[in-house]
């Protein structure tokens, strides 16, 4: 068995590595720290699994999974994130992801999840599935959304202008320069129709996207 674990801190890798190579020790691990990385090192072999972190350097890595899936439509790939908002494993999912983990969960998690996806079923956690149900149920299967349209680096800087955050605020969550986010901001106004971050606000609470 083959895995590719993509993930841009060193120390996670390392720690990602040791639970699946204790769990399974016949299988051999590599790693890469950046998108460039993973599109390169990903043509080289023929992997069993791919661990994709959400955030892989200045690239939202939702962005990365249909241009992978393209050139490897059979790959099971479990996506590593810090976020649990619906709309981000949503996402993942439409993108072509088996199993959507945040990063807080325990390691044994993240065992069930490889088991199952290399049966070729998918997986989410507990509190997550449940999430996701809870949304399903309130919206359905279908939306029109304002925010579906924005693309996932969009969507987490909306998330941010949503909770109130300044630009230069998200600039620094996010390991992104203030121009590029407000290049960000401007789309997101462009495709919402929308002229102002107030505006933005009012509709991420109506939304039930920000609390």
């Amino acid at each position: 068995m083959r895995i590719l674990l993509a993930d841009d801190h060193a120390i996670v890798r390392s720690g990602l590595c040791r639970i699946i190579t204790d769990a399974f020790p016949d299988a051999s691990v590599d790693e890469v720290g950046s998108d460039r990385e993973l599109l390169s090192k990903i043509g080289q072999a023929s992997w069993s699994l791919l661990i994709l972190d959400v955030a892989l350097g200045n690239r939202n890595s939702l962005e990365l999974l249909s241009e992978i899936k393209v050139l490897h439509p059979n790959l099971p790939i479990i996506v590593l994130s810090m976020y649990d908002e619906k709309q981000f494993v949503i996402r993942a999912l439409r993108e072509g992801a088996s199993a959507y983990l945040t990063k807080d969960r325990a390691p044994e998690e993240l065992l069930c999840a490889i088991g199952s996806v290399l049966k070729g079923k998918r997986y989410l956690g507990e509190n997550t599935a449940q999430q996701l149900a809870d949304h399903m149920a309130l919206v359905g299967t279908q939306s029109s959304d304002l925010h579906e349209m924005l693309s996932a680096r969009e969507y987490e800087v909306f998330l941010g202008i949503a909770s109130g955050k300044s630009v230069s605020e998200v600039a620094t969550e996010l390991g992104l320069s203030v121009k590029t986010v407000s290049t960000y901001r401007t789309r997101i106004l462009q495709k919402m129709g929308m002229s102002s971050n107030a505006e933005i606000m009012r509709y991420a609470l109506r939304s039930g996207l920000v609390q």
